[in-house]
């Protein structure tokens, strides 16, 4: 082609050239605009002028949306008439008679789209590096940094991807549908993840990729108990890697609570460990045998923040592959942005969360604390209003599951929770009654036991004279 190959200085820092643009991409992309000026709107709502490299080409093209906008008939000659010269002062005539000649097929316009783009983001994303690293010769603070840069190669990401792969027509998705509904008829496989608690799944139906669902609870009603419950079923039953953060325990108390939980261990003697009884130590070597094989994943760093979860939750998925992710608990991580308030912190963190899960496509079970609303209702009983810091929290929940066992009652005494399913985005929502062992660190089914109505805790409270069963592991 004789157009021409110049660069300007600052441009050809940018090198190599095979990997940071491609003129010829960008010929025949402007050389097919002119053939058929329909594809500047198809085309040109997905571009710049600044994403083609050569001057000229990015020239032409702000020439063509010109046109294009006031309505005018586009072809070489047309182009030249509005616009004789080129600002390097070649004929425009001449270089469009040229670009048109050398276009290899209009057909082809939208590859040629995606390279440029693709190309551009590329070279800005050299840029940013280069900005970052200044500003860290500088001395600005390595937080803001990161932070700032954080957000550019996010909104980078976005720009680079490819246009064909953001939607689809609903014929296009039907066959993966339906082939879906039919591998989970025949069981060959399952939408998501159980909850081990078979009167909690009846709501929640399965725990999906890219769902949110938030359990919330009052300190020591046991939300921790079920996100980390959960977390250990999928390791342990599905197989899949679960990635737990803790903010409040370290890792060994983590697993000392796992040991609990799966070889019915008492978590206290575990804790102090001369307490272990004869009967403990097989059940607790069983335990071990079990969690070693286990893709179970703890993360104890108490001073993380979004941007150091969504970088570990992206290594380990990398590298071992991701089923699920726990959060323990939201009002714990650190902002990224110290100016804010707390209710925009955690309105952030919230959005931020539903981002990674649908990044990801992996669920996130988040814990996450009530606010003092539910002690001066009668029946205590909590409901989704009542989460802590943010309303965002609330909407960007696919389930929320409130933990609420009432101490004030002989069941509540004895461990009887209720799980309140109080938003199901994809199903009902309820109120299921199941068992907490705490000396376990788990919840069971409740068996063989009469549980009180929400009428009769509040016809006799103290709610007394009922017998409940131990339970048994879901």
């Amino acid at each position: 082609m004789n157009a021409p190959e110049y660069l300007s200085e600052d441009r050809s820092t940018f090198a190599p050239p095979s990997k940071l643009y491609s003129h010829e991409a960008e010929y025949s992309l402007i050389g097919s605009m002119i053939q058929q000026p329909d594809l500047i709107e198809q085309l040109g709502n997905r571009l710049e002028a600044t994403d083609f490299h050569h001057p000229a080409c990015s020239e032409l093209f702000r020439l063509l949306l010109a046109f294009r906008a006031r309505g005018r008939e586009i072809d070489v000659v047309t182009l030249s008439d509005g616009r004789p010269r080129l600002s390097d002062g070649q004929a425009t005539l001449a270089v469009a008679a040229e670009l048109v000649r050398n276009t290899p097929s209009a057909a082809n316009a939208g590859e040629y789209a995606r390279i440029v783009k693709q190309r551009s983001v590329a070279r800005r994303v050299i840029s940013a590096a280069h900005v970052m690293s200044q500003r860290l010769e500088d001395g600005e603070p390595l937080d803001d940094v990161l932070s700032q840069g954080q957000q550019a190669w996010m909104a980078l990401e976005a720009e680079g991807m490819d246009e064909r792969k953001r939607y689809r027509f609903v014929g296009e998705i039907l066959p993966e549908a339906i082939d879906q509904i039919d591998t989970r008829f025949n069981r060959e496989s399952v939408q998501g993840f159980d909850t081990g608690l078979p009167s909690l799944d009846a709501f929640i139906t399965a725990i999906c990729p890219g769902h949110v669902v938030v359990v919330a609870g009052a300190p020591g009603s046991g939300k921790t108990t079920l996100g980390l419950g959960i977390a250990e079923r999928v390791a342990l039953v599905s197989k899949e890697p679960a990635l737990v953060f803790s903010l409040e325990m370290t890792d060994i108390e983590l697993t000392n609570r796992a040991l609990a939980s799966v070889g019915s261990v008492p978590l206290k003697h575990i804790s102090e460990g001369h307490s272990m009884a004869d009967a403990d130590w097989p059940a607790l070597t069983a335990a071990v045998n079990l969690l070693n094989e286990a893709p179970l994943i703890f993360c104890d760093d108490a001073s993380i923040t979004m941007r150091d979860i969504r970088q570990i939750s992206r290594t380990v998925k990398r590298e071992h592959g991701l089923g699920l992710i726990a959060l323990d608990y939201l009002g714990l991580i650190n902002a990224e942005q110290k100016s804010a308030s707390r209710y925009d912190q955690v309105t952030e963190i919230s959005k931020s969360i539903k981002r990674l899960a649908k990044e990801l496509s992996v669920p996130v079970v988040l814990l996450a604390q009530l606010n003092r609303s539910p002690n001066s209702r009668g029946n205590k009983r909590p409901t989704k209003s009542d989460l802590r810091d943010s309303g965002q929290i609330e909407a960007d929940a696919d389930v929320v599951v409130l933990v609420h066992r009432d101490q004030e009652t002989d069941a509540g005494k004895s461990g009887v929770t209720e799980l309140i399913v109080d938003k199901n985005r994809h199903g009902e929502v309820g109120v299921a009654r199941v068992q907490h062992q705490g000396h376990f660190h788990r919840f069971v089914e409740l068996v063989g036991s009469h549980y009180p109505s929400d009428e009769e805790v509040e016809m006799a409270r103290p709610y007394k004279g009922r017998q409940y069963g131990k339970g048994r592991s879901a």
